[in-house]
């Protein structure tokens, strides 16, 4: 019977590894973005601009954040994705 498994290289393995990592702490951040003013609204109860500054946050805050999340993630994977296909194309 052949051998089914597949062998990954090296750079693919340390490839995936950082973008799992990175997966790990933008998740954790958007937690913290998401939980932490939440925790803390109560205490964030001054108006700003005839609104609660609470309301602000969720509507204003949050999402803007979860934008910079997303294009730090695209960000760093473009540059990854260029590193990998350089590395590729010169250990051929």
């Amino acid at each position: 019977m052949p051998d089914s498994r597949v062998t990954t290289p090296p750079a693919m393995r340390r490839y995936w590894h950082r973008n799992l990592i990175l997966i790990g702490t933008l998740i954790v951040c958007w937690a913290a973005l998401t939980f932490i003013p939440a925790f803390f609204a109560r205490d964030l109860s001054f108006g700003f601009i005839g609104w609660p500054f609470s309301f602000w946050m969720a509507a204003y805050g949050a999402p803007l954040c979860y934008l910079v999340l997303i294009g730090i993630y695209a960000w760093v994977m473009n540059r990854a994705d260029a590193r990998a296909r350089r590395d590729g194309e010169q250990g051929d």
